[in-house]
């Protein structure tokens, strides 16, 4: 159990173990999937939405020769292209939600930090509630949620709802919204599906996908929350984050407290980048000690005992 005050703060190389794409993947599948005004992703989505197909290849071009690696940067920078941006990213990112490769051998050779933190958490089904974890994430894709429904339900034996209940208790912030209207895994919400079926189930999937995507002053409520989770947590741990000046600024805190330890993953970072990042989270999280570490997450969340 954890009974240290912990939040979690994820970026895209949290969930690369399970196949999901980092920022600049994300940027090859777009750039592939709306190649021109008829290419696949172009045609289905300008099909299923009320935006023309030419569209989706006018933001491709733009961000294709936007110099930024991350959508969501670009799409701050260019609000007209918000529609066709997010279903876009849903279309891209869908595919990925697939159980088969959630459970399996982690890829990447970065271990699975999934299994190592399910297993952290367990306890006895009637404690579960009381582990004092909060995760604050950057990403879209609902894999984590997933995996912890998932094998909370698989290890227990309990019903549907007893676990949504449970899990509850360790909340899950997506900063910029999830791949669904409802977040997962409450009733109605999407299923934990990659695309497939007939155009009407991927019409349904990618628009509802879409939907829950939510960028620029549209995550001002969930932000504050989250600020309000790192300003009660005393360890702070960054995984697989890149440390965008934006992304941090939006996290920064109000009160310093010197008690407040903060680690993060810095895998092939230069050394004047880390201490570059260093100095950054410093004046964000207002915390006594930053320790980052070259390392994946795994082997951060164990070398430091995050977790406990």
């Amino acid at each position: 159990m954890i009974t240290t005050p912990t939040v979690l703060v994820l970026g895209a190389g949290a969930s690369c173990p399970y196949g999901f794409p980092t920022a600049k993947q994300l940027k090859t599948l777009i750039c592939e999937a709306f190649s021109g005004p008829d290419a696949p992703g172009s045609r289905l989505l300008g099909d299923i939405s009320n935006c023309p197909r030419h569209r989706f290849f006018e933001f491709r071009e733009a961000f294709r020769k936007s110099g930024v690696p991350s959508v969501d940067a670009f799409l701050e920078r260019r609000p007209e292209f918000l529609t066709v941006g997010k279903l876009a990213i849903a279309y891209c990112l869908i595919p990925f939600e697939n159980e088969s490769t959630l459970f399996a051998p982690p890829l990447h050779d970065s271990g699975d930090w999934y299994e190592y933190l399910s297993g952290k958490l367990a306890a006895s089904f009637d404690e579960f509630g009381e582990n004092k974890l909060s995760i604050i994430t950057f990403n879209y894709d609902r894999s984590l949620k997933h995996y912890l429904f998932t094998s909370l339900r698989s290890l227990h034996g309990r019903s549907v709802d007893d676990c949504l209940e449970k899990l509850a208790k360790v909340p899950v912030i997506h900063v910029y919204g999830q791949l669904g209207t409802i977040p997962y895994p409450q009733p109605g919400s999407r299923e934990y599906l990659p695309l497939g079926g007939d155009e009407n189930n991927v019409r349904d999937a990618v628009l509802d996908a879409a939907h829950g995507i939510t960028l620029l002053h549209e995550a001002a409520s969930d932000l504050a929350e989250a600020r309000k989770l790192l300003e009660a947590a005393k360890r702070i741990c960054f995984l697989g984050f890149s440390y965008h000046p934006l992304n941090l600024a939006r996290l920064q805190l109000e009160n310093s407290i010197l008690h407040r330890l903060v680690f993060g993953t810095v895998l092939r970072f230069e050394a004047g980048e880390v201490k570059q990042t260093e100095e950054r989270l410093n004046q964000v999280m207002l915390c006594g000690k930053v320790t980052l570490d070259d390392a994946d997450n795994l082997t951060v969340l164990r070398r430091h005992l995050i977790l406990g």
